[in-house]
Protein backbone atom coordinates (compact mmCIF):
# COMPACT_ATOMS: atom_id res chain seq x y z
CA UNK A 1 0.00 0.00 0.00
CA UNK A 2 1.67 3.08 -0.58
CA UNK A 3 0.82 6.05 0.89
CA UNK A 4 0.94 9.81 -0.28
CA UNK A 5 1.09 12.99 1.66
CA UNK A 6 2.31 16.83 2.33
CA UNK A 7 4.93 16.61 4.65
CA UNK A 8 4.23 20.67 5.02
CA UNK A 9 1.02 20.09 6.90
CA UNK A 10 0.86 16.25 7.72
CA UNK A 11 2.46 14.95 10.70
CA UNK A 12 3.00 10.89 10.46
CA UNK A 13 4.32 8.91 13.63
CA UNK A 14 5.74 4.91 12.70
CA UNK A 15 5.25 2.73 15.64
CA UNK A 16 7.05 -0.50 15.41
CA UNK A 17 5.22 -3.71 16.38
CA UNK A 18 8.09 -6.20 17.12
CA UNK A 19 9.24 -6.63 21.08
CA UNK A 20 12.05 -4.84 22.93
CA UNK A 21 14.80 -6.01 25.30
CA UNK A 22 16.09 -4.05 27.67
CA UNK A 23 19.20 -5.22 30.05
CA UNK A 24 19.48 -3.38 33.53
CA UNK A 25 22.29 -4.09 36.25
CA UNK A 26 22.12 -2.08 39.51
CA UNK A 27 24.74 -1.86 42.28
CA UNK A 28 23.21 0.77 44.83
CA UNK A 29 20.44 -1.55 46.15
CA UNK A 30 20.43 -1.85 49.90
CA UNK A 31 19.33 -4.65 52.10
CA UNK A 32 17.98 -4.48 55.52
CA UNK A 33 21.51 -5.25 57.19
CA UNK A 34 22.69 -2.19 54.64
CA UNK A 35 24.39 -4.29 52.50
CA UNK A 36 25.17 -3.19 48.86
CA UNK A 37 23.53 -5.99 46.02
CA UNK A 38 24.56 -5.59 42.53
CA UNK A 39 21.21 -7.06 40.54
CA UNK A 40 21.46 -7.46 36.64
CA UNK A 41 18.16 -9.09 34.37
CA UNK A 42 16.82 -8.23 31.03
CA UNK A 43 12.97 -7.15 30.55
CA UNK A 44 11.49 -7.97 27.13
CA UNK A 45 8.03 -5.93 26.26
CA UNK A 46 5.83 -4.68 23.53
CA UNK A 47 3.71 -2.14 22.50
CA UNK A 48 0.41 -2.43 23.43
CA UNK A 49 -1.75 0.70 22.81
CA UNK A 50 -0.12 2.11 19.82
CA UNK A 51 -1.87 5.59 19.75
CA UNK A 52 -0.98 6.26 23.82
CA UNK A 53 2.89 5.23 23.18
CA UNK A 54 2.88 7.99 19.85
CA UNK A 55 1.38 10.79 22.15
CA UNK A 56 4.11 10.32 24.60
CA UNK A 57 7.06 9.58 22.50
CA UNK A 58 8.30 10.43 19.28
CA UNK A 59 8.23 7.96 16.76
CA UNK A 60 7.53 11.13 14.05
CA UNK A 61 8.88 9.69 10.52
CA UNK A 62 9.83 12.40 7.95
CA UNK A 63 12.58 10.50 5.90
CA UNK A 64 13.67 6.73 6.45
CA UNK A 65 17.35 8.14 7.49
CA UNK A 66 15.79 10.58 10.07
CA UNK A 67 13.47 7.97 11.46
CA UNK A 68 15.99 5.42 12.56
CA UNK A 69 17.56 7.93 14.86
CA UNK A 70 14.46 8.68 16.14
CA UNK A 71 13.36 4.91 16.86
CA UNK A 72 16.83 4.58 18.38
CA UNK A 73 15.98 7.42 20.97
CA UNK A 74 12.43 6.10 21.21
CA UNK A 75 13.39 2.70 22.67
CA UNK A 76 16.28 4.67 24.59
CA UNK A 77 12.85 6.28 26.44
CA UNK A 78 11.15 3.26 26.90
CA UNK A 79 13.80 1.26 28.17
CA UNK A 80 14.83 4.00 30.76
CA UNK A 81 11.40 4.13 32.08
CA UNK A 82 10.90 0.39 32.31
CA UNK A 83 14.13 0.37 34.21
CA UNK A 84 13.61 2.88 36.32
CA UNK A 85 10.24 1.38 37.49
CA UNK A 86 12.23 -2.17 37.24
CA UNK A 87 14.89 -0.88 40.27
CA UNK A 88 11.69 0.72 42.57
CA UNK A 89 10.49 -3.39 41.94
CA UNK A 90 13.74 -4.83 43.16
CA UNK A 91 14.24 -2.19 46.07
CA UNK A 92 11.18 -3.19 47.65
CA UNK A 93 12.14 -7.04 47.11
CA UNK A 94 15.72 -6.37 48.98
CA UNK A 95 15.06 -4.04 51.46
CA UNK A 96 13.03 -6.06 53.21
CA UNK A 97 15.53 -8.89 53.46
CA UNK A 98 19.35 -9.36 54.80
CA UNK A 99 22.26 -10.11 52.11
CA UNK A 100 22.23 -13.55 52.43
CA UNK A 101 18.58 -14.28 51.95
CA UNK A 102 18.73 -12.05 48.46
CA UNK A 103 21.37 -14.02 47.31
CA UNK A 104 19.30 -17.25 47.78
CA UNK A 105 16.38 -15.68 46.69
CA UNK A 106 17.06 -15.10 42.27
CA UNK A 107 14.02 -16.75 41.16
CA UNK A 108 11.84 -15.42 44.33
CA UNK A 109 13.17 -11.75 42.81
CA UNK A 110 12.03 -12.84 39.55
CA UNK A 111 8.97 -13.76 40.00
CA UNK A 112 8.33 -10.65 42.00
CA UNK A 113 9.71 -8.50 39.84
CA UNK A 114 7.93 -10.11 36.88
CA UNK A 115 4.23 -9.83 39.05
CA UNK A 116 5.10 -6.12 40.31
CA UNK A 117 6.12 -5.11 36.43
CA UNK A 118 3.25 -6.84 34.63
CA UNK A 119 0.54 -5.18 36.70
CA UNK A 120 2.30 -1.49 36.99
CA UNK A 121 -0.05 1.27 36.34
CA UNK A 122 2.45 3.37 34.93
CA UNK A 123 3.68 0.95 32.10
CA UNK A 124 0.43 0.64 31.03
CA UNK A 125 -0.36 4.41 30.74
CA UNK A 126 3.33 4.33 28.63
CA UNK A 127 1.03 2.05 26.40
CA UNK A 128 3.55 -0.80 27.19
CA UNK A 129 3.05 -4.48 27.92
CA UNK A 130 6.45 -6.40 29.74
CA UNK A 131 6.31 -9.36 28.75
CA UNK A 132 8.98 -10.90 30.61
CA UNK A 133 11.60 -10.91 33.56
CA UNK A 134 14.79 -12.23 33.77
CA UNK A 135 17.19 -12.33 36.64
CA UNK A 136 20.64 -12.93 35.13
CA UNK A 137 22.48 -12.26 38.47
CA UNK A 138 22.33 -11.03 42.23
CA UNK A 139 25.83 -10.67 44.11
CA UNK A 140 27.12 -8.75 46.84
CA UNK A 141 29.64 -6.53 46.82
CA UNK A 142 33.36 -7.24 46.36
CA UNK A 143 33.81 -6.62 50.21
CA UNK A 144 30.33 -7.99 51.60
CA UNK A 145 31.65 -10.98 49.03
CA UNK A 146 35.05 -11.95 50.82
CA UNK A 147 33.15 -11.40 54.54
CA UNK A 148 30.65 -13.88 53.60
CA UNK A 149 33.25 -16.22 52.22
CA UNK A 150 35.39 -15.68 54.69
CA UNK A 151 32.29 -16.43 57.24
CA UNK A 152 31.23 -19.40 55.37
CA UNK A 153 35.02 -20.92 55.75
CA UNK A 154 34.60 -20.66 59.63
CA UNK A 155 31.35 -22.35 59.61
CA UNK A 156 32.64 -25.01 57.64
CA UNK A 157 35.72 -25.26 59.23
CA UNK A 158 33.47 -25.51 62.00
CA UNK A 159 30.96 -27.58 61.34
CA UNK A 160 34.42 -30.27 60.24
CA UNK A 161 35.66 -29.56 63.90
CA UNK A 162 32.18 -30.72 65.00
CA UNK A 163 32.00 -33.92 63.30
CA UNK A 164 35.66 -34.83 64.22
CA UNK A 165 34.83 -34.04 67.91
CA UNK A 166 31.35 -35.93 67.40
CA UNK A 167 33.13 -38.89 65.97
CA UNK A 168 35.45 -38.59 68.76
CA UNK A 169 33.00 -39.05 71.05
CA UNK A 170 31.22 -42.04 69.38
CA UNK A 171 34.55 -43.75 69.68
CA UNK A 172 34.83 -42.91 72.48
CA UNK A 173 31.62 -43.75 73.87
CA UNK A 174 31.32 -47.06 72.04
CA UNK A 175 34.53 -48.07 73.67
CA UNK A 176 33.13 -47.28 77.11
CA UNK A 177 30.29 -49.86 76.48
CA UNK A 178 32.49 -52.57 75.27
CA UNK A 179 34.42 -51.95 78.40
CA UNK A 180 31.21 -51.71 80.25
CA UNK A 181 30.32 -55.01 79.00
CA UNK A 182 33.56 -56.74 79.62
CA UNK A 183 33.16 -55.91 83.02
CA UNK A 184 29.43 -56.82 83.74
CA UNK A 185 30.73 -59.83 82.08
CA UNK A 186 33.27 -60.18 84.62
CA UNK A 187 31.15 -59.36 87.35
CA UNK A 188 28.45 -62.04 86.21
CA UNK A 189 31.07 -64.51 86.12
CA UNK A 190 32.89 -63.97 89.34
CA UNK A 191 29.41 -63.61 90.75
CA UNK A 192 28.27 -67.14 89.02
CA UNK A 193 31.51 -68.91 90.19
CA UNK A 194 30.88 -67.35 93.86
CA UNK A 195 27.72 -69.17 94.17
CA UNK A 196 29.29 -72.37 92.99
CA UNK A 197 31.91 -71.88 95.34
CA UNK A 198 29.47 -71.03 98.14
CA UNK A 199 27.35 -74.38 96.37
CA UNK A 200 30.18 -76.44 96.84
CA UNK A 201 31.34 -75.24 100.44
CA UNK A 202 27.57 -76.11 101.66
CA UNK A 203 27.75 -79.22 99.54
CA UNK A 204 30.47 -80.12 101.23
CA UNK A 205 29.72 -78.73 104.84
CA UNK A 206 26.31 -80.98 104.55
CA UNK A 207 28.25 -84.40 103.38
CA UNK A 208 30.72 -83.69 106.41
CA UNK A 209 27.51 -83.18 108.64
CA UNK A 210 26.05 -86.41 106.95
CA UNK A 211 29.37 -88.28 107.68
CA UNK A 212 29.53 -86.96 111.52
CA UNK A 213 25.85 -88.23 112.53
CA UNK A 214 26.57 -91.51 110.30
CA UNK A 215 29.67 -92.12 112.32
CA UNK A 216 28.09 -91.12 115.44
CA UNK A 217 25.12 -93.26 114.47
CA UNK A 218 27.54 -96.70 113.96
CA UNK A 219 29.32 -95.24 117.55
CA UNK A 220 26.23 -95.07 119.82
CA UNK A 221 25.31 -98.44 118.55
CA UNK A 222 28.00 -99.83 118.91
CA UNK A 223 28.07 -98.56 122.76
CA UNK A 224 24.61 -99.70 123.02
CA UNK A 225 25.42 -103.56 121.74
CA UNK A 226 28.92 -103.24 124.03
CA UNK A 227 26.52 -102.44 127.31
CA UNK A 228 23.91 -104.72 126.45
CA UNK A 229 26.57 -107.56 126.41
CA UNK A 230 28.33 -106.19 129.39
CA UNK A 231 24.94 -106.26 131.12
CA UNK A 232 24.52 -109.99 129.61
CA UNK A 233 27.83 -110.65 130.99
CA UNK A 234 27.05 -109.58 134.47
CA UNK A 235 24.68 -112.43 135.29
CA UNK A 236 27.05 -115.03 134.04
CA UNK A 237 29.00 -116.48 136.69
CA UNK A 238 32.37 -115.43 137.24
CA UNK A 239 33.96 -119.17 137.03
CA UNK A 240 31.89 -120.16 134.00
CA UNK A 241 32.56 -117.14 131.67
CA UNK A 242 36.29 -117.71 132.73
CA UNK A 243 36.20 -121.20 131.87
CA UNK A 244 34.72 -119.96 128.61
CA UNK A 245 37.34 -117.59 127.70
CA UNK A 246 40.19 -120.32 128.53
CA UNK A 247 38.68 -122.26 126.32
CA UNK A 248 38.94 -119.98 122.89
CA UNK A 249 35.64 -119.37 122.88
CA UNK A 250 34.91 -116.91 120.03
CA UNK A 251 32.78 -113.93 120.35
CA UNK A 252 29.78 -114.85 118.67
CA UNK A 253 29.67 -118.73 120.71
CA UNK A 254 30.35 -116.06 123.89
CA UNK A 255 27.84 -113.80 122.77
CA UNK A 256 25.08 -116.57 122.23
CA UNK A 257 26.22 -118.31 125.91
CA UNK A 258 25.73 -114.81 127.20
CA UNK A 259 22.05 -114.35 126.05
CA UNK A 260 21.55 -118.07 126.71
CA UNK A 261 22.32 -116.95 130.59
CA UNK A 262 20.16 -114.12 130.04
CA UNK A 263 17.09 -116.40 129.49
CA UNK A 264 17.85 -118.30 132.17
CA UNK A 265 18.18 -114.99 134.78
CA UNK A 266 15.47 -113.01 133.04
CA UNK A 267 13.46 -112.76 136.80
CA UNK A 268 16.57 -110.90 137.62
CA UNK A 269 17.39 -108.44 135.21
CA UNK A 270 14.18 -106.85 134.33
CA UNK A 271 13.48 -104.79 130.93
CA UNK A 272 15.84 -105.78 128.08
CA UNK A 273 15.06 -104.62 124.78
CA UNK A 274 17.05 -105.90 122.21
CA UNK A 275 16.25 -104.51 118.49
CA UNK A 276 16.82 -106.00 114.73
CA UNK A 277 19.32 -103.97 114.16
CA UNK A 278 20.85 -104.59 117.69
CA UNK A 279 21.03 -108.63 116.89
CA UNK A 280 22.55 -107.23 113.73
CA UNK A 281 25.65 -105.33 115.36
CA UNK A 282 26.12 -107.89 117.76
CA UNK A 283 26.87 -110.67 115.00
CA UNK A 284 28.59 -108.31 112.27
CA UNK A 285 32.06 -109.61 111.97
CA UNK A 286 33.21 -106.02 113.43
CA UNK A 287 32.00 -107.01 116.68
CA UNK A 288 33.79 -110.32 116.32
CA UNK A 289 36.90 -109.18 114.96
CA UNK A 290 36.85 -106.68 118.08
CA UNK A 291 36.42 -109.39 120.38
Amino acid sequence: MIIFCNTLNTGMSVVPTVSFDTFFAFDDVLTSDFQRINIQGDISYIIRDYEKVAGMIDFSYTSESGYEGKKVEAKQVMGKRITNLAKTSDSKFVNARDVKAVIHAQEKLAAFLSEEMTSNEAIKELGLEVVTVSILAVSPSMETQKALESATREQILQQQDNAIYKRRNAAIEQERIVKENELNTEIKVAEKEHENQMLRQKNALEEVELKSKLRKEQADTKAYANEVVLKALESVDKEVLLAILLSGMDSKTLIAKAFNSLAENTDKIGNLNVSPDLLETLTSSDVATSK
